[in-house]
């Protein structure tokens, strides 16, 4: 049995629009052209992969496109690069996600020969070298928008094909945090069906979930907004025989995406001083920057000021924040640019905590309330499960809320606190 070596991308969502920071980076022309561009780069950088390294076949796990009206120039691009690929023999399987199902208004495209599109029930295919079979890559498209069946358990091994086996799914595997549920499926289902490893779609963060199986997302090729930060792209699969039978799988990341989201914390701890304020939010920025892998272009960045000082009242102005912003447009002309997407302010006031937590009145109560709770996680677990029950007790909310770990619960907890000082402390 010989080494199979594949890419795996998925969730390239191109032709993605960026409307609300386009219209909120109006003067930022060069940014707007990143940003209308950036999945097309992302695209480009995955066929050049390609064509360089010469895997034996790509994979693309759903949600190619963005939105159900396909872009012309999305779907062009896609079949260009296609025929960049077979010209230099590299296969290619494409099944569609809850973004670009099948019954979508999808342009009738030729595809080259070297193109595989899975339709609504799971196909096989088969990927030969020298006269023999090297791969059989088995996959299925999402049939309409809300697709509900569970995909993962109408796979199985080919058993007439010994070599390595490969499934391609769009899916929210259990015990991911997608509001969006679509394909449903446990990891049991997908061990179930008997293949080697899974490429798998949907989820944006990449992660491997299983090494025997190989279960992989890929995660998106590239950052859509301030949520998906930190570099983007697809997976690098090299599947070897192992003397026992079967396969080991290891994977490499490859970046793609030109566009790279952050939050960025800038701590003004003691700072009593604007021009201070200015300088080390501008230092924040370009270590930020800086710390980018090469081949970002842009960083787009949510600023948080954190910290107490005695501009906490001045820093939350959302004016003051309009201006600090505008002050630090220079940094757009750095490599890569940067560019602010929004300020939060979670500073605090200047305070002796100790001194505060000593004091009997109103403030010194509740500081040594927040204090308790944070040495008692699990009080401070109850606590918050009350009062968030009626959120998560109502039938539409539960669908839109994430679960709260504990480290949602320290942030709520601290801002709790800073709440409280801010209000019951005279100033």
């Amino acid at each position: 049995m010989d080494v199979v070596r594949y890419i795996h991308a998925a969730d390239l969502h191109l032709d993605t629009p960026f409307l609300g920071l386009a219209r909120e980076t109006a003067q930022g022309e060069h940014l707007a052209r990143l940003l209308r561009e950036a999945t097309f780069t992302a695209l480009e950088r995955l066929f050049r992969l390609c064509e360089t390294e010469k895997p034996h076949f790509l994979v693309l796990a759903g949600d190619i496109y963005n939105e159900e009206n396909h872009s012309v120039k999305a779907q062009l691009a896609l079949r260009d690069g296609c025929r960049r690929l077979e010209a230099v023999g590299v296969r290619v399987f494409l099944a569609h996600g809850n973004h670009d199902p099948l019954n979508s208004q999808l342009t009738t495209l030729t595809w080259p020969d070297n193109v595989t599109v899975f339709g609504p029930e799971v196909e096989s295919r088969t990927v030969g070298q020298d006269g023999r079979p090297l791969a059989v890559v088995h996959g299925i498209s999402h049939a309409r928008l809300r697709e509900n069946r569970n995909l993962a358990r109408l796979f199985r091994r080919d058993a007439e094909k010994d070599c390595f086996q490969l499934g391609v799914l769009h899916c929210t595997l259990e015990g991911q945090a997608k509001a969006d549920r679509y394909a449903p499926c446990s990891l049991e289902d997908l061990k179930a069906a008997g293949l080697d490893a899974w490429a798998l779609g949907h989820v944006h963060e990449g992660q491997i979930l299983s090494q025997t199986p190989f279960v992989a997302y890929s995660g998106s090729a590239q950052g859509l907004h301030i949520n998906e930060p930190g570099p983007r792209g697809c997976l690098r699969v090299s599947a070897r025989p192992t003397p026992e039978g079967g396969y080991v799988c290891q994977a490499e990341p490859v970046r793609l995406g030109p566009v790279q989201w952050a939050l960025v914390e800038a701590d003004l701890d003691g700072v009593e001083q604007l021009d201070v304020v200015e300088t080390r939010l501008a230092a924040a920025l370009e270590a930020a920057a800086e710390a980018t892998p090469p081949g970002c272009e842009a960083l787009i960045a949510r600023l948080r000021l954190c910290g107490r000082t005695g501009l906490d009242t001045l820093l939350r102005d959302p004016t003051h924040q309009t201006d600090l912003i505008e002050r630090l447009e220079a940094l757009q002309t750095a490599t890569p640019g940067v560019w602010i997407k929004d300020m939060q302010a979670s500073t605090s006031p200047l305070l002796d905590m100790e001194a505060a937590l000593a004091r009997e009145d109103l403030l010194g109560e509740v500081l040594r309330l927040a204090q308790n709770l944070e040495d008692q996680p699990e009080a401070l677990a109850a606590l918050a499960d009350t009062a968030l029950a009626p959120l998560y007790g109502h039938g539409q909310l539960r669908k839109l809320l994430s679960p709260v770990d504990a480290a949602n619960r320290r942030a709520l907890l601290e801002e709790a606190r800073r709440l409280c000082t801010d209000l019951l402390e005279a100033r």
